[in-house]
């Protein structure tokens, strides 16, 4: 949920975008395409790490998806 100040802040940037020549929106919108993609991978190589030391701690189970539906149910 997105509060007032948030709210704000969002369209003060976009209002401050706006105002940019559209060759300079342009270049804004590739830059923050990279690093959105920069930031989501970083998010993944720690989400990988995060799985592979579960994985070597032992905490991961295996089973099918019979199993895993039936472990649901019980939950």
């Amino acid at each position: 949920m997105v509060n007032l100040h948030t709210e704000s802040a969002f369209q003060k940037a976009i209002e401050a975008v706006e105002q940019l020549p559209i060759d300079e929106r342009l270049v804004l919108l590739d830059v923050l395409r990279q690093r959105i993609g920069q930031t989501k991978r970083q998010e993944l190589v720690a989400e990988v790490a995060a799985v592979r030391e579960e994985y070597r701690s032992g905490n991961v189970k295996f089973g099918s998806v019979s199993d895993l539906m039936s472990e649901l149910d019980e939950l």
